[in-house]
């Protein structure tokens, strides 16, 4: 009993005489508790790093992020390939065009106006020779459209040959002995109503072909007999040609023969041969043109 009592002695005057330390110490050691148990701060760690280190990091930042945008505004774009024209095979079957593709517009025409759509109007104008001569005459024959009074209709003629005017030609023929092979000839025509005029048409351009060399042949003056050898000549008139050729043509004798040049047809007369014989010939000028005639010859 008197040693436990000596301790309780030892102890309580201690703790009476720090009341407040021991409360702080519970306190302090409770706080201590809650810091090593809690999660600890990452704001803590950056702001424990040197302000040396941050500096240099955003500056390294900043200079990836003007960099990438640089690459991506500054690097050369390229433009899209311009569109190819409407072709009339991408085009849905059925679908019908009122004009080819990649063909402009054409213009409006210009509306007439009531004075005008009266005017006696020209619809074609035609040559009666499609292959005339020196040697004919040219004559324009005019198709008037549908007008009030055709009769009154009246027109003028303007030749010209190698579009130049030919002086005297006044109506509707022109004479052609004056001019060459191969000259063009066309003429203009304008129709008039009275003192009304309307539009002048111009005709298609016709050329001057050459004259066709003629054909005949110089019988002999005897009459030939069987055995005996015939000769015949062939002659010709050729004004636009250079040269001419001859040759025999069908029906053909048999055994008769020609100088192509010279004209001249040979042939022995074959026994038991008598009658009239009919054989043809030809000739052809330099522009290709030939004529053909068919003779006869009495053989006794």
């Amino acid at each position: 009993m008197t040693n436990s009592q000596k301790v309780i002695k030892a102890v309580t005057p201690a703790a009476s005489r720090c009341p407040e330390t021991a409360s702080q110490a519970g306190k302090r050691s409770e706080s201590d508790g809650k810091k090593e148990t809690g999660a600890p701060r990452p704001w803590g760690k950056l702001s424990a790093l040197p302000r040396r280190v941050l500096i240099f990091g955003g500056a390294a930042v900043a200079l990836v992020l003007l960099l990438i945008v640089f690459l991506f505004f500054g690097s050369p774009r390229k433009e899209a390939p311009p569109k190819a024209p409407l072709k009339a095979a991408a085009l849905l079957p059925g679908v019908v065009l009122e004009r080819p593709i990649e063909q402009p517009t054409p213009p409006l025409r210009k509306a007439m106006t009531p004075e005008e759509d009266e005017r006696p109007t020209i619809q074609s104008i035609r040559f009666h020779l499609p292959q005339p001569t020196r040697m004919d005459t040219l004559k324009a024959e005019v198709v008037t459209a549908a007008y009030a009074d055709p009769s009154r209709i009246t027109y003028t003629y303007v030749w010209k040959v190698n579009n130049r005017i030919v002086e005297g030609a006044m109506g509707d023929t022109v004479n052609l002995s004056t001019f060459k092979k191969r000259d063009l000839v066309t003429v203009t025509v304008t129709p008039y109503d009275g003192e009304k005029a309307g539009f002048p048409v111009d005709s298609p351009v016709t050329i001057i072909y050459g004259i066709p060399p003629s054909l005949d042949l110089q019988a002999p003056r005897e009459t030939k007999k069987v055995g005996e050898p015939l000769e015949l000549q062939l002659v010709s008139l050729h004004p636009d040609s250079d040269g001419i050729t001859f040759s025999l043509e069908a029906p053909l004798v048999p055994g008769m023969s020609i100088d192509n040049h010279a004209g001249k047809i040979t042939w022995i007369i074959p026994p038991n041969q008598k009658g009239t014989i009919r054989f043809g010939a030809a000739v052809e000028d330099t522009d290709k043109t030939k004529v053909t005639k068919t003779f006869d010859i009495t053989i006794e």
